[in-house]
């Protein structure tokens, strides 16, 4: 109890001085260029769940107290109390409720869902802080904080700036949170805040490269006179994708962290208040932009594997029998193009099914895999070794005639003899069949050829190889 006690109060502590913090960035009553305590608030109600409630609503109660001070309102303190509970409940609960949404979904994404869990994110922590602004400032309105006038101006600001805080900090005090909780990432659709490869000197000089960036940008709108360049901010996009693409996570956020820090900080120190919006807005594009970046590196590896997939057999790494003809298809017509030679072999295991009943499919798998290792090498790097399923296997010879080919035949007949399996009391064998592609013939039709070839090799004693006749 003691110890729920203590948490309650840190992190109602903790969400005060972040609403503090952010009061030093208010640039219109109740409005800031960010709201820092929305992200602790998103963050703490996925992570803590229901348990956050009373430390948000306390700080909600504390800071409505302070605004009333602050501002010289003479609104008793009871009716207050009131206020700060129903500016609680409207902060807290839209945040619950997308907190809650959006951990179910990434629940059910598993450890696969990187770009869905950005775009989810994105998509609640909009709609959250959309609803937590516009319930914020009619409770404002309703407890005589905020002028009925003043509803349709502060709304939009508040909103982007509780926007801004969530989709920034969310990931900072998650990322925190679950150094000490690691099992946090397990719910988290892939993304993980572990410190990850790169030096961070490395990343040092980028977020140096960044912070003077930004900091060339302000300059120049302070003194330039078109208003026009308050948007050179908006160019951040580019070095933060450079972190968001090359680095972790983790060093993403803290890059975002301190590029929305120093913008914050600097409009007010630098006079920029008059475009305090277009800086809110660059805030919560470049943020979001940021964040997709992360999925790019994800989903190339994800399509590099996908292509591994498609394009090689599973057990022996041969060339799938549709990738095969795909690289069938373009060396032919290299080959016609430069008028060369092109052949083509197809050989099969001796007694393969007799393998697999005698000693078992994974002996039989094994003597696939090493005949295939002795066949790749054997052959040059610009030929192509594809399994058409069983123990069925072809290879397209480019710049070789059939006498070619029956060459390399003889040379992976002698190979194979040589494999020792130690659990196979039999020496391996293979039959081949060779044809040479003719002019003008589709590939198909020099692989039946091949394969009427093999079946003669088969039917003349199985060990051997045989030509096509053509």
């Amino acid at each position: 109890m003691r110890q729920i006690i203590i948490r309650t109060l840190l992190l109602a502590l903790a969400w005060i001085i972040l609403w503090r913090v952010a009061g030093i960035m208010e640039y219109a009553p109740h409005a800031s260029i960010w709201f820092p305590p929305a992200g602790l608030t998103f963050a703490a109600f996925l992570v803590m769940s229901w348990r956050a409630f009373p430390a948000i609503l306390l700080g909600s109660i504390v800071t409505t107290l302070w605004v009333s001070d602050l501002y010289g309102d003479q609104t008793p303190v009871n009716e207050l109390l009131v206020t700060g509970l129903i500016f609680g409940v409207a902060h807290t609960a839209p945040y619950f409720l997308g907190a809650w949404l959006l951990r179910s979904k990434l629940l059910r994404l598993g450890s696969h869902g990187l770009s869905s869990t950005i775009m989810a994110f994105l998509g609640i922590a909009a709609l959250s802080s959309f609803c937590a602004a516009w319930l914020g400032t009619e409770v404002m309105v309703a407890g005589n904080l905020l002028q009925a006038e003043a509803l349709w101006y502060t709304w939009l600001p508040w909103w982007i700036g509780d926007l801004s805080g969530v989709i920034v900090l969310t990931p900072i005090f998650i990322a925190l949170v679950s150094w000490r909780y690691p099992q946090i990432e397990r719910w988290l659709g892939g993304l993980k805040f572990t410190e990850g490869g790169g030096s961070w000197s490395s990343f040092s000089t980028k977020l140096l490269i960044i912070v003077i960036m930004l900091a060339v940008c302000l300059v120049i709108s302070m003194f330039s006179s078109y208003e026009e360049a308050a948007f050179l901010v908006f160019f951040l996009i580019l070095p933060l994708l450079w972190v968001s693409y090359t680095e972790s996570p983790l060093k993403t956020a803290i890059a975002l962290a301190v590029f929305s820090t120093i913008t914050a900080f600097s409009i007010g120190l630098l006079g920029l208040m008059d475009y305090a919006i277009v800086y809110q807005f660059a805030v919560t594009v470049i943020a979001s932009t940021a964040w997709f970046g992360l999925t790019v590196p994800a989903l190339v590896a994800h399509n590099q594997y996908l292509t591994h997939q498609v394009s090689q057999d599973g057990l022996t790494s041969a060339a799938s029998r549709e990738h095969f003809m795909q690289q069938a298809d373009l060396l032919l017509k290299m080959a016609r193009r430069r008028n060369k030679p092109i052949s083509v072999i197809m050989f099969d295991l001796d007694k393969f099914k007799a393998i697999n009943d005698t000693y078992g499919h994974i002996v039989g798998d094994s003597a696939l895999v090493e005949i295939t290792n002795a066949v790749n090498a054997q052959l040059r790097e610009s030929d192509v070794l594809g399994r058409f399923g069983g123990d069925e296997f072809m290879i397209l010879l480019p710049d070789t005639d059939q006498s070619g080919a029956v060459g390399v035949a003889h040379k992976l007949r002698e190979g194979i003899s040589k494999i020792v399996i130690p659990s196979l009391a039999e020496r391996l064998s293979c039959s081949f069949g060779v044809a040479q592609v003719s002019k003008d013939e589709h590939i198909m039709v020099a692989v039946d050829r091949a394969d009427r070839a093999l079946l003669q090799a088969k039917r003349n004693g199985r060990d051997r190889i045989e030509k096509d006749a053509v």
